[in-house]
């Protein structure tokens, strides 16, 4: 009997390690999978990081650029208009000169706009639109036969990446003219 009082010994204290052993395996594997879980959401964290540091750096960028492209519209909006004489004889050579630099400051404002399109950078609407301060800023009011706060002129484009104002649009807007005396 002895015997058998020792073979149910071993069996409890097998079955007692059994238990430890698939308690500390459990322990064990719990512990993995909350360390995998982090370092999923570390991983995450990262990449979101990563998107926002490219996020403001696109932002700095297109900063740095646009007072290139304000230079650049400022140009061309004071660009006395080519005109061609009748006589296409007299056509000067400093005619076709000017007529093609105009037609190359136009190419590099087209090639700067599509690369802010391709960063994601959108220009804001602004003449003709109501005027709101989330996209322009006033800088001038002027009577008009336009209804109050239509922005008639702009002075500075402004521009948005990824629907964030980077820059408002600098505009004009309109004030209703006075009506003859009236009250």
């Amino acid at each position: 009997m002895s015997d058998d009082i020792q073979q149910d010994d071993q069996n409890q204290a097998s079955d007692v390690s059994l238990e430890k052993l698939q308690a500390d395996f459990e322990s064990a594997m719990a512990g993995w999978k909350r360390t995998a879980a982090d370092f999923e959401n570390f991983k995450k964290q990262k990449e979101r990081e990563n998107k926002e540091l490219l996020e403001f750096a696109k932002e700095v960028t297109v900063v740095k650029l646009l007072p290139t492209i304000d230079t650049l519209e400022q140009a061309l909006k004071h660009l006395p208009q080519y005109q061609q004489s009748a006589d296409s004889n007299l056509q000067t050579d400093f005619e076709k000169q000017y007529q093609n630099w105009q037609t190359g400051v136009n190419g590099i404002v087209i090639q700067l706009d599509k690369v802010l399109s391709d960063l994601g950078v959108k220009k804001i609407e602004a003449i003709g639109k109501k005027f709101d301060p989330n996209f322009h800023e006033a800088i001038k009011e002027v009577e008009s036969e336009k209804d109050d706060g239509i922005v008639i002129d702009e002075f500075q484009s402004g521009f948005e990446l990824n629907g964030k104002v980077i820059r408002p649009s600098q505009v004009v807007i309109s004030k209703k003219a006075a009506e003859g005396g009236k009250l």
